[in-house]
């Protein structure tokens, strides 16, 4: 394996680790144009306000980073990147827990 694609991996394990992440990832990759808005993604969570707060401060800011999604916070929209490496290692979480 080539350095990068080492560490390409890293950061997409380190990704899904938090099943906030988890589900964030799994909406945008089932959706029909890969966009969702922040308050549509704070509702997939059991504490909306609390999901929104990390969501805007801890997760989009991460997976933004990682360059899987594109977060406007003018328009509070969030596009996801396509990323097969991270849609197939989430495949197999969802086979290992369909839950998420």
């Amino acid at each position: 394996m080539v350095q990068s694609e080492s560490i390409r991996l890293d950061a997409v394990f380190n990704i899904l680790s938090d099943g906030e992440r988890r589900r964030v990832m799994n909406h945008l990759t089932n959706a029909s144009d890969g966009t969702a808005t922040l308050e549509e993604l704070a509702t997939l969570g059991n504490d909306s306000a609390g999901s929104e707060v990390r969501l805007r401060h801890i997760h989009l800011p991460r997976l933004d980073a990682a360059k899987l999604i594109e977060y406007d916070a003018r328009t509070e929209t969030i596009r996801y990147h396509d990323s097969p490496l991270l849609e197939n290692i989430l495949d197999c979480c969802l086979e290992s827990d369909p839950a998420l």
